[in-house]
């Protein structure tokens, strides 16, 4: 009692109920800590509770089993039966009224309610019995029994108030008829075994108080047994209940029995039925009730169990009958109760077959319906996909393809069975500029497959089935199947007329480039000669005209400029070379150029708190940074002032412009940044300007990676902000300058000034260093930057030389770099890493040694090799030379088709970097003419065309290995790459050669 009576005390019994009502058929052994939430600790202390609960009872139930059904001396076993019949009274009774305190269900409580009071009263009953010295086979009083009769009609009532599921009315029937089955099969039993015997050998008075407790007791299991079918959310508690008034009857039956007989005593295992029904009760009060859905209907009596269940009591009730023999012959009333039986099982089965049949019709209409509405959406998502006039695929996990629509199938010249089946990536996914297949591992349908991602607006290239080549535009969904991918769909649209449209465009601009800029430059000439004076003095007006004739000719070149440079940055074709710059020298240049503009409008420009280095295009930052710095100076008032500062930040480096000018709108800080947008309208006919300047300035930034964004205050001022990649400042522009397409060296020495002094001699001698202290550092130098050469000392703590050697020689991007080792002993103390390297230095290094050292492994690497790039466009081609001659590469240019034919006879380069477009012919001219020089029908080529190369132009382009490249997917910096893998292949120089 202790135990429970502290467990219910200070428990919040709301939210004991609550929890158990929302918790306890789905628990899954996890628990929630305390600290976190203190309702589900409390739960989990009476769940704990309730388990000792149920094996202490069971132990006690069995320790009574063990001694009611031993040879135990009478009144020892009297004693533990009279024992064991007042605890499980007690026991009960306390269960069920903790059980009414903790429950917040109003019927819930009613009933736990009615078994307390139906304890009580059974005690109650047996009490009075045990203070009058009643006997209740010779001598029972009627207060006992009149108590234990109001004990089993508050237990008919307790189980009565439990709530049930909602009933259908044919249910409903079927549930009276179960009813009136077991209920009178019950009654056959007893009326055989009792009822006969009672009848014989007891008085009038006696003989209604034997019969009574029989049908009470039938009347209680009958109603418990049907209503534990019913039950909404006590399938468990109602279960050890119905048990336990089971055992209770037969307890009841068999007194009545032998009390009839006159050979009733207590302590036989005839008590156990009495003490076992009351622990189940017990046990019943501490298992938790459970809500569950009013319309959901759990295992009922109209379905197969029931009908075993029925016709099992009525055999039960034809046995019993059967093997009672002669002196239980059949009386009317046995006689009438069967016939009542067999007429409600009849009754039942054809109702159940209805019921059956009805629902059968209707699950029959049900399925007609859905698979109507099937058909219906299937035919929908049919006309859906054949009216689609782009391809729709989908395919399986193992990227085999499941279906097509007919567009798609038209679109690779397919027959759509022909595709079904296949692997979609080996059926029509066309090769790799070098001719080799697509690695599967990297293909988008891969992708969404295994990772799941969604690849939107990618350019790809198909295989007709005819061999002809189709550009196509795809979207890659994965096919998802609630948290399982299980394959993937790809929308797929020809894109052939939009890249013609883009060719034509290309050349539309190419050609009013050309045709536009020529007049222009003779007009401003012609005018800016005019309004000089150099033809003669003109009057006031005429000098006014012709002033704003100046003008607007430099508007109008700069708006074709502006046009130009936009549509390169959308297509990808504006060449850009990133090396290293110190954002300090990029703000002084730009600031420099707008000297004029802000002197002119009163202006004045500050530079303040300017750092950093960033990887970047030096021409197009210091573009960004003009058209910033122009309009601060435009929109400022007369007196005004813009500053201009870059700063690192978070591995950026961050540049700002900020005037005290007028101010932009905050819902227009977002729309200036497109093209032709003003902030207002009149801007342009008062300020100048064509609208494209700072969406060519975002155009830019982004295309280094970065960042660029606007803050504003009305009346106060704007700040306009971009990052750029910045880069770890190194050693290598302190002292002399030098080229950027110089040779690039990189010093590693863990001492400082050891890899100055060793960079500044080295940029004496016209070479680019690049200076690190540490191994680590050198080594992803190299790998990013691909120097001529590397100069490293060979002690160094953490990663040695040694260790730089061996990972330089590990990597295929750096494995053909000469390496020239700096140490204070010679080769013999070291002869693996001398092996691995092109040339030794013993410390300490004269000028002129370090100098013929390098210049002689950076020409030995390359000494057979040089690289003619045919190219009419002079700025990409400038782009280029300077990034192959940085890898101390001889670099030669030709602009037409006859010069790179002529250079190439007499150089005999190595690799050729081909354009297709030149001013007098074609590259495949170009290529047609070397094959008959035996020569160079060999060269390496790497077409790097505008346009894409079909399979078949590339035959007609092929000399050696060829590569084909396109300039607006592939950038200089990849090209260069390709060019040095190429060379790298042409020297053949092995580590054991050098």
């Amino acid at each position: 009692m202790g135990a429970i009576t502290q467990g219910v005390s200070g428990a919040p019994h709301a939210a004991v109920e609550a929890w158990e009502l929302s918790h306890e058929p789905a628990d899954t052994g996890e628990t929630t800590p305390a600290a976190e939430n203190p309702d589900a600790a409390l739960a989990a202390r009476w769940r704990r509770r309730r388990l000792w609960v149920a094996a202490v009872l069971a132990v006690l139930g069995l320790a009574f089993i063990v001694v009611l059904a031993s040879d135990a001396p009478q009144d020892v076993r009297s004693g533990v039966s009279g024992l064991g019949l007042l605890f499980g009274g007690v026991l009960a009774g306390i269960s069920s009224a903790v059980r009414w305190h903790l429950s917040t269900d109003s019927r819930r409580r009613r009933a736990w309610a009615c078994f307390t009071l139906g304890a009580v009263a059974a005690l109650a009953g047996n009490g009075w019995s045990a203070i009058v010295g009643a006997d209740p086979v010779t001598s029972p009083s009627w207060v006992a029994e009149s108590s234990l009769v109001v004990a089993i009609l508050l237990i008919i009532a307790g189980v009565l108030s439990f709530p049930a599921l909602r009933r259908r009315g044919m249910e409903l029937v079927l549930l009276v008829l179960d009813g009136l089955v077991v209920g009178g099969a019950a009654l056959v039993m007893v009326s055989v075994l009792v009822f006969s015997q009672v009848l014989q050998g007891a008085s009038a008075g006696g003989r209604f108080e034997a019969l009574l407790f029989p049908l009470l007791d039938v009347a209680l299991v009958t109603v418990a047994t049907l209503l534990v079918a019913r039950s909404r959310g006590d399938r468990v508690p109602l279960t050890l209940i119905g048990c336990g008034f089971v055992l209770y009857a037969c307890s009841d039956v068999a007194f009545v029995m032998l009390a009839a007989r006159g050979t009733f005593d207590f302590g036989s295992p005839v008590d156990l039925g009495w003490i076992l029904g009351y622990l189940m009760l017990s046990m019943a009060a501490w298992f938790p009730s459970v809500e569950s859905p009013e319309e959901t209907t759990s295992l009922g009596t109209s379905d197969v169990l029931g009908t075993v269940l029925i016709f099992s009591v009525l055999l039960l009730a034809a046995l019993v009958r059967n093997t009672a023999g002669e002196e239980a012959a059949i009386n009317p009333a046995q006689t009438a109760m069967w016939l009542i039986l067999l007429f409600s099982a009849g009754a039942r089965q054809i109702i159940l077959g209805l019921d059956n049949d009805t629902l059968r019709r209707g699950l029959e209409r049900r399925v007609q319906e859905q698979t109507t509405d099937l058909r219906r959406l299937a035919r929908q998502n049919e006309v859906l996909l054949t009216s689609v006039a782009d391809g729709i695929y989908g395919v399986d996990a193992d990227g085999r393809i499941t279906f097509v629509n007919p567009a798609g199938a038209a679109l690779l010249c397919y027959p759509v069975d022909e595709l079904t089946g296949s692997r979609a990536h080996q059926a029509f996914h066309a090769p790799t500029e070098l001719g080799s297949p697509h690695p599967w591992q990297g293909c988008y349908i891969t992708e969404s497959i295994r990772d799941g991602v969604v690849t939107s607006s990618e350019e790809d290239t198909y295989v007709r089935a005819d061999g002809s080549h189709i550009p196509v535009e795809i979207t890659c969904s994965p096919l998802l199947d609630g948290p399982t991918i299980r394959g993937a769909v790809v929308a797929f649209r020809d894109i052939t007329q939009r890249r013609e449209v883009d060719r034509i465009k290309n050349e539309f601009l190419s050609v009013v480039s050309h045709e536009l800029r020529t007049p222009l430059t003779s007009i401003r000439g012609s005018l800016g000669l005019l309004s000089g004076g150099s033809l003669g003095e003109l009057s006031p007006p005429a000098g006014r005209m012709a002033a704003i004739a100046l003008d607007s000719s430099e508007r109008l070149t700069r708006l074709i400029d502006d046009i130009l440079d936009m549509e390169r940055i959308e297509s990808g074709t504006m060449p850009m070379n990133f090396v290293e710059h110190d954002a300090t020298d990029l703000i002084r240049t730009a600031v420099g150029q707008l000297e004029g503009l802000s002197q002119a409008s009163g202006v004045r420009l500050e530079t303040v708190a300017t750092g950093g280095r960033v990887v970047g295009d030096s021409d197009r930052i210091v573009q960004t940074l003009t058209n910033l710095i122009g309009n601060a100076v435009k929109f400022s008032a007369a007196g005004g002032v813009v500053r201009v500062s870059s700063a690192e930040h978070d591995a950026r480096v961050r540049f700002r412009v900020a005037d005290e000018g007028r101010g932009i709108p905050s819902e227009k800080l977002e729309r200036i940044f497109e093209r032709f947008e003003q902030v207002d309208s009149s801007d342009t006919r008062l300020k100048g300007g064509s609208g494209l300047g700072l969406a060519i300035s975002k155009g830019i930034v982004e295309r280094h990676g970065g960042r660029i964004w606007a803050e504003s205050t009305p009346d106060v001022g704007t700040v306009v902000s971009f990052d750029i990649p910045s880069t770890t400042p190194s050693l290598t522009d302190r002292g002399a300058k030098v080229d950027d397409d110089a040779p690039l060296i990189l010093v590693c020495d863990d001492d400082m000034g050891v890899v100055e002094t060793l960079s500044e001699m080295l940029r004496q001698h016209g070479y680019r260093p690049l200076g690190v202290t540490d191994g680590a550092t050198a080594v992803d130098g190299a790998l990013a930057h691909r120097p001529a050469a590397v100069l490293t000392d060979l002690l160094m703590p953490e990663t040695s030389g040694a260790d730089v050697v061996s990972r330089l020689r590990e990597e295929d991007r750096t494995r053909h770099i000469p390496i020239v080792v700096m140490s204070g002993l010679g080769p013999a103390a070291d002869p693996l890493v001398a092996s691995a390297t092109d040339s030794w230095l013993v410390k300490p290094v004269t000028d002129e040694r370090l100098a013929s050292t390098v210049a002689r492994v950076v020409e030995g690497r390359r000494r057979e090799t040089s690289v003619l790039v045919v190219e009419d466009d002079a700025h990409l081609a400038s782009v280029i030379i300077a990034l192959l001659r940085s890898h101390g590469l001889q670099v030669a240019h030709s602009q037409t088709a006859a010069e790179a034919v002529q250079c190439a006879r007499e150089m005999l380069p190595g690799v050729i970097v081909l354009d297709l477009q030149l001013p007098d012919g074609a590259g495949v001219d170009v290529v047609s003419e070397l094959r008959q020089d035996g020569r160079l029908a060999s060269t390496p080529v790497v077409v790097y065309s505008a346009a894409e190369v079909t399979r078949e132009e590339r035959e007609d382009l092929r000399l050696g290995e060829t590569l084909f490249l396109t300039k607006g997917r592939v950038p200089p910096a990849e090209l260069e790459d390709r060019v040095l893998e190429l060379v790298d292949a042409v020297t053949g120089v092995t580590r054991g050669e050098r």
